[in-house]
């Protein structure tokens, strides 16, 4: 077991409101984390964040709140006593759930055969505020696993976990469009190629296996969770944010189709409020497609 279980938040794009982060705390203590770092490079802000409710949520909890900024994150970079697993989740749309996987085993290896104090699980903005918070549990529950119970968690039921933080049976389904970039052989180090094709990321050039073909079969399995996801839309955020995620996804397939980026970016403007303080909202919105 480490000593130390931290999850690192990126606010600089999106700062979820107090309720969301409640929510968030809830699954930190669940999987025994006993850090939480708030990571804000925002040099400056018209509202300054107000964390004082959250740290003092965190303390019932037995969980360590700290604010960091550059330096903060530099330190916990470079301290020798800390290894670092990413979520996967920024520029990714969905997640990519395999190379999470993979990565958090390694990382746990390496932290256990060096007997690392802390095992940090980083969960940075894409730059964009797209990705939803469910698009990060499954590391959360992975690596809350993996820090507590050594890789025998890496054979533990994750979509169980996954349905029962959420309370709902969509685990599954959660997974299954977290590993969606894997089709067509387009694998990327920092992002999956359909955050590219839906961001227009300068730069980008789309991997001869994504053909029409693929992104038809990749559309059709987003479409197909968001109506599995109908029946509990209205009564559940998790429902709603991965309904929004399949829809990223799925316009990413479709970058043209003008209807469908209405639809995102009133989808988008939802889930805003839902879970994040107004600060950041014009800007992110602003960075959807138009064409």
């Amino acid at each position: 077991m480490f000593e130390r279980r931290a999850y690192l938040l990126d606010v600089t794009d999106r700062c979820p409101n107090r309720r969301t982060l409640q929510e968030l705390v809830d699954v930190l203590a669940r999987f025994r984390y006993n850090e939480f770092y708030f990571y804000d490079a925002a040099e400056t802000r018209e509202t300054p964040l107000e964390t004082g409710k959250i740290a003092a949520y965190c303390q019932m909890q037995d969980i360590d709140f700290r604010r960091i900024g550059a330096d903060g994150l530099r330190a916990l970079e470079t301290d020798a006593s800390t290894v670092i697993a990413p979520t996967f989740a920024a520029r990714s749309l969905c997640g990519r759930i395999e190379e999470m996987r993979e990565a958090m085993e390694r990382t746990e290896a390496a932290g256990s055969a060096r007997k690392a104090r802390r095992f940090l699980v980083s969960d940075m903005s894409d730059g964009y505020a797209w990705h939803p918070l469910c698009v990060s549990l499954p590391a959360i529950i992975l690596a809350g696993n993996l820090m507590t119970a050594g890789r025998v968690a890496a054979k533990m039921d994750l979509e169980k976990d996954l349905c029962s933080v959420m309370d709902l049976p969509v685990g599954g389904l959660l997974q299954k469009l977290g590993t969606l970039y894997l089709r067509g052989g387009a694998m990327r180090s920092d992002a999956s190629e359909y955050f590219n094709i839906l961001s227009g990321d300068v730069g980008y050039s789309r991997h001869p296996g994504i053909t029409q073909f693929v992104l038809d079969d990749v559309s059709g399995v987003a479409r197909g969770v968001r109506i599995a996801l109908e029946r509990w839309i209205d009564r559940s955020d998790w429902a709603k944010e991965m309904s929004y995620a399949a829809l990223l996804l799925d316009c990413a397939c479709h970058r043209r189709n003008e209807p469908m980026l209405r639809e995102l970016r009133d989808a988008h403007g939802h889930v805003w409020r839902m879970r994040f303080e107004p600060e950041g909202r014009v800007e992110s919105l602003s960075k959807l497609p138009r064409f």
